[in-house]
């Protein structure tokens, strides 16, 4: 997010183009509030235009008014010039800007498809049914092994060593054979490892998701092969080592997830849609070895 007082000339410029929208209040109650290139601006007209436009733009307009209105100003007079040069009849250009259009009315179609989108509570239900092992959740306790290889030099002599990844990952190979053989697991986490949040809670961890994008696929990989009761391998990741303990795997109500389920129903409809678009496109390709086919040989 730009903060700054130089702002994008793409936004600036349509900007340029975007005509004042909404209702026009009387002249008493809405003043000119400044004069561009000789035309006046009334608040609500100026103001309309910048909630027309990417949310970006507004911020930056309200982070310098002054500034801002010096950058659409230069923009606008360099699009004039542009426009008496004739440029957007001119190569590169013409097609250029053709291009930027046609990219904006598909993004723009886009938007309007998703808002048209409606989801019964009947397909919310079904949808549910039909996919509860998608809001699974399993209930782990982690015990984390921490590991630095590239320490700063040590504060004084009796500074702590941080451990080598050699050195935690047989430490993390100890705790697991422990864990394994009976040990218990919250006592293994407040005694070893080194995540301070979760050590605290006997290795208490949020629950996770399968479906969760933001998990590496290691972790995931390590939790969801497990059954209840069983104690991964340690999980290599930068910094450490993990160790999980899957407890149980809870699928909650509908009422739980609601919102998520709403959610997941809207886009399973609008990747329909979209698939049904590509479907019905019209490519007829008359030279293959210039377009070559990706598609996999039957």
């Amino acid at each position: 997010m730009i903060r700054h007082s130089r702002f994008p000339l793409f936004f600036l410029a349509l900007a340029c183009l975007c005509p004042a929208l909404g209702q026009t209040a009387p002249a008493e109650e809405d003043p000119v509030v400044f004069v561009l290139e000789g035309k006046p601006w009334r608040k609500s007209e100026w103001e309309a235009m910048i909630r027309a436009l990417p949310p970006e733009v507004g911020q930056n307009f309200q982070l310098n008014r002054e500034a801002f209105l010096k950058q659409y100003a230069l923009v606008l007079r360099l699009a004039q010039l542009a426009e008496k040069d004739g440029v957007p009849a001119r190569e590169p250009h013409r097609t250029r800007l053709e291009y930027n259009r046609l990219v904006y009315l598909a993004q723009a179609e886009t938007e309007v498809a998703a808002m048209k989108i409606r989801v019964t509570s009947e397909e919310q239900q079904k949808y549910f049914d039909n996919h509860k092992d998608d809001w699974a959740r399993a209930q782990v306790k982690v015990i984390y092994i921490s590991f630095n290889d590239n320490p700063l030099p040590a504060a004084g002599p009796k500074a702590k060593r941080p451990r080598t990844s050699a050195e935690a990952e047989k430490l993390a190979r100890d705790v697991t054979a422990r864990a394994r053989a009976g040990a218990d697991f919250a006592e293994l986490a407040r005694k070893f490892s080194d995540d301070e949040e979760t050590r605290a809670k006997g290795g208490d961890y949020r629950p996770l998701k399968p479906n969760d994008s933001n998990l590496p696929p290691a972790i995931r990989t390590a939790v969801f092969s497990l059954r209840p009761g069983q104690v991964s391998d340690p999980v290599r990741q930068t910094g450490g080592f993990w160790i999980f303990r899957l407890t149980d795997f809870v699928t909650p109500s509908f009422e739980e997830v609601r919102s998520e389920v709403y959610q997941a129903v809207r886009e399973a409809k609008f990747k329909e849609w979209i698939e049904g678009v590509q479907k019905s496109l019209q490519i007829d390709v008359k030279d293959p070895q210039y377009i070559p086919s990706s598609s996999p040989k039957q």
